[in-house]
């Protein structure tokens, strides 16, 4: 009798252990569903298209597929394959994400494309630069480089007050539009464009007003990003006179509430041809 017992605590104990591993193994595969694919890596060579650009999608990971869109939309597991190294030619916005069978889907990376503008004859800042952070004085804004998210690289102006800029082409142009870059990073009490007013002279000595535009965009709490502003112009002109109006006020959900917002811009692409 006392050998049955010992047996049967045996089986028990095994079958308790056997059950214990079975539990950890559905366990450790429902995790292993639960977990999150990384983003993929991106890089450029530049985004700023004078001839041709590239980017490069990677994520080394057996079974991933990257997947990508250029409409800004969010790519799904339908979306274009990923296979090579992408050839860009032409202005636009793509979002890649990466898709495994037994992962989440990773979060999306998005990159935008510029074709190089027009070059500025003369650049004249009316609002001083902040000594803070005056990136490479006012070339900066039209050197025909962006900057990244780090907005100490270099390639930024950060002021905390309306910034104003005559830009003078010396001949007359067709002005298609501007498109002007900046950066948010609201940890960083750096938040978006909050108006952007111009004005254009055929003449270079008398400026007429361009409908002003709407405010541009709503803040999001906790928000990084790389981010552009697309304004319609559709005029002959000489000289324009650019006014970019930062958040006066930080609002309350952030620790810096009340206070002035840095605006960070980095380069201004003037979208135009030469007129008669």
């Amino acid at each position: 009798m006392k050998y049955i017992v010992v047996i049967v605590l045996v089986v028990c104990v095994y079958s308790c252990k056997k059950n214990n591993k079975e539990n950890e193994f559905t366990k450790t595969y429902v995790q292993k569903e639960e977990i999150q694919l990384v983003n993929p890596k991106i890089i450029v060579n530049n985004v700023i298209i004078d001839t041709s650009s590239s980017i490069i999608a990677s994520l080394p990971l057996d079974q991933t597929v990257i997947r990508y869109t250029t409409d800004s939309n969010e790519p799904t597991e339908t979306s274009e394959k990923y296979t090579d190294i992408i050839s860009i030619s032409e202005s636009g916005t793509y979002t890649f994400k990466a898709f495994h069978p037994e992962f989440k889907s990773s979060g999306s990376e998005q990159v935008s494309f510029f074709k190089k503008g027009i070059d500025v004859d003369i650049f004249s800042l009316i609002t001083p630069l902040n000594k803070q952070y005056p990136g490479q004085g006012e070339s900066t804004l039209v050197n025909h480089k962006k900057g990244t998210l780090n907005f100490r690289d270099g390639e930024w102006i950060g002021v905390t007050e309306p910034f104003i800029a005559i830009i003078d082409f010396k001949t007359k142009i067709f002005l298609d539009s501007v498109d002007i870059g900046y950066l948010v990073n609201t940890d960083a009490w750096i938040f978006p464009i909050q108006n952007v007013s111009i004005a254009f002279s055929e003449n270079g000595a008398d400026f007429t007003d361009i409908e002003p535009q709407e405010a541009l965009e709503k803040i999001k709490t906790g928000s990084t990003r790389l981010d552009n502003v697309h304004i319609p112009v559709a005029k002959k002109l000489k000289k324009l006179k650019i006014k970019i109006s930062n958040v006066t006020s930080i609002p309350k959900w952030h620790q810096g509430k009340g206070n002035p917002a840095w605006l960070f811009m980095d380069e201004w692409i003037f979208n135009a041809k030469i007129s008669n």
